[in-house]
């Protein structure tokens, strides 16, 4: 007992003789403080950002540029989001939704209702606007329009990044009549090169009978057999591209020119078709969202989402693969190393020749020949750490058996053999703790090729699609060199990270290395 406590003891005193030697070698204090900041940054990215990496798509516009950079010159053209409708009121949830929007009828006829339906709306969200058009007096092949719209004023001179709108429709009843939907935006500035009011129709859906254009039909089943009711489900529109929206808009510059006043709406046509006519509509979940050209502290990625949040997360996963391909790899050319040197002859023989077998091969192009032999599913970060770190071991593996080879013909192994000890005794006991400051040093200079070689796996495409890391960061720009917003920051987080470990090794080198301590 009072044997362990000595040894505990001396343990303590050595380690802390270490930590005091560490804290006077600035090169290996400025290590451990990156080291200690990274190593808080990826332990604490959920509180840093509210976003995945991953799943969160769409925070703004595909390659966004920083925030920042519409405070320097050549910014001045850089958008932010904007979104002239609320979320709430956009999907009428409350009858105080209708109050954002101006609704009109023309012609104004009888039978003709706009209001504010509580039983009915979307999915999960109760409340919508109704139109309900009933037996109107209006002569066969009239044609009334109900206008619901709402002005908003667009502060910026450039044009937005990405330009999505959304509506839901419900027919429940279309009976004698055709209904039309138009989605349109209207420019409500005048100047002196723009001497009119131009309105741009974005999309048509068109119900007539039994004919629906320009929508995907759902759940389309009869009613009641004596009357001609028909039922629709919520109806959405599909995602639109530029390309898609409205006959003849070819970019957004053309939407939106200039700063201004604007109005967006909803028109729905009602065409009377016979005597008895009538008919329900349902609108419901109606919204604008103009994504910008700048967000955030590093913009964004083709799919919209944060840079600054990839960097974080991607701190985690290239400290976990640094540190596990490099504990693996020194692993491997420690035992490897041990038991060459100490066993000797033919196990010395063969062990040595297959090392060199692999140290003469070039390890980066192995391990591309090895990640193409395997199928896309099986790139996770599981079988990176195993081939980076199976790929690392041989040169230390080769300074390992230099040393055991000078440690056991040592006097004290001599004697230990002589006292009957056994060859895992001996090793444990005597060979490995003088060799254990050779593990240090090397372990935590490994790790920075580590790194730097799950990065070149990651940007030659050997990646696992369900993490971030820097690496993967440059693979998914490397067609976009000129967003240099996106290139900087994973690239320098690489080189500060690994720079970290190479200062921290060559500080252990100096603190365990007696002798290179006392020639310096």
């Amino acid at each position: 007992m009072a044997t362990r406590k000595a040894k505990l003891a001396f343990n303590l005193k050595r380690l802390k003789g270490f930590l005091f030697s560490l804290r006077r070698s600035k090169r290996g204090l400025f290590g451990v403080v990156i080291l200690v900041v990274a190593i808080a940054v990826a332990l604490s990215a959920p509180l840093l950002t509210p976003y995945n990496p991953i799943e969160t798509r769409n925070l703004s516009g595909s390659y966004a540029a920083p925030t920042w950079l519409r405070y320097f010159p050549g910014g001045e053209g850089l958008t932010e989001n904007f979104y002239p409708l609320s979320i709430n009121d956009s999907r009428f949830d409350t009858p105080s939704a209708l109050n954002q929007f101006d609704i009109s009828i023309v012609p104004s006829v009888q039978n003709v209702f706009v209001q504010y339906s509580p039983q009915i709306g979307v999915p999960a969200s109760p409340g919508s606007l109704e139109i309900r058009y009933e037996n109107s007096s209006a002569p066969i092949g009239s044609s009334t329009t109900i206008s619901l719209s709402k002005s908003f004023y667009y502060p910026y001179s450039g044009v937005p990044g990405t330009f999505t709108f959304s509506v839901a429709i419900l027919l429940p009843r279309i009976d004698g009549v055709s209904v039309r939907c138009d989605v349109f935006l209207r420019q409500d500035w005048v100047t002196s090169a723009s001497p009119g009011v131009f309105t741009y129709n974005l999309t048509r859906w068109q119900f007539g009978g039994d004919q629906a254009f320009g929508l995907r039909r759902e759940s389309y089943t009869a009613v009641n057999r004596t009357q001609s009711r028909r039922t629709l489900d919520w109806i959405y529109p599909p995602s639109f591209a530029l390309q898609s929206v409205g006959a003849g808009i070819t970019s957004l510059r053309q939407l939106f020119p200039r700063s201004g006043n604007y109005t967006f709406g909803v028109e729905i046509t009602i065409t009377k078709l016979a005597k008895n006519a009538e008919a329900a509509v349902y609108l419901d979940g109606l919204n604008l969202k103009l994504l910008g050209t700048a967000w955030g502290l590093f913009g964004t990625d083709y799919y919209g989402r944060d840079v600054y949040t990839q960097l974080i997360y991607g701190t985690r996963v290239s400290l976990i693969i640094g540190l596990l391909a490099s504990v693996l790899s020194v692993g491997i050319g420690l035992i490897v190393g041990l038991v060459s040197a100490y066993m000797g002859g033919i196990v010395d023989e063969v062990l040595m020749r297959f090392t060199d077998a692999l140290l003469v091969l070039p390890s980066l192009p192995l391990m591309i020949v090895l990640m193409a032999v395997l199928s896309q599913a099986q790139y996770n970060m599981g079988t990176l750490i195993i081939v980076i770190g199976f790929f690392g071991w041989m040169g230390f593996a080769r300074v390992v058996r230099s040393q055991v080879l000078s440690l056991k013909e040592r006097p004290y192994v001599e004697a230990a053999k002589a006292v009957g000890a056994g060859t895992p005794y001996i090793l444990a006991r005597h060979i490995l703790p003088n060799v254990i400051t050779l593990v240090y040093v090397t372990l935590a200079l490994t790790v920075p090729g580590a790194i730097v070689t799950e990065a070149a796996l990651s940007f030659l495409g050997f990646k696992d699609l369900s993490i971030i890391s820097w690496g993967r960061m440059l693979s998914d720009v490397a067609q976009r060199a000129e967003l240099w917003w996106l290139i900087i920051p994973p690239g320098l987080a690489i080189a500060i990270l690994s720079l970290s470990f190479i200062l921290l090794g060559y500080a252990m080198d100096d603190i365990l290395n007696p002798k290179l301590r006392m020639r310096r």
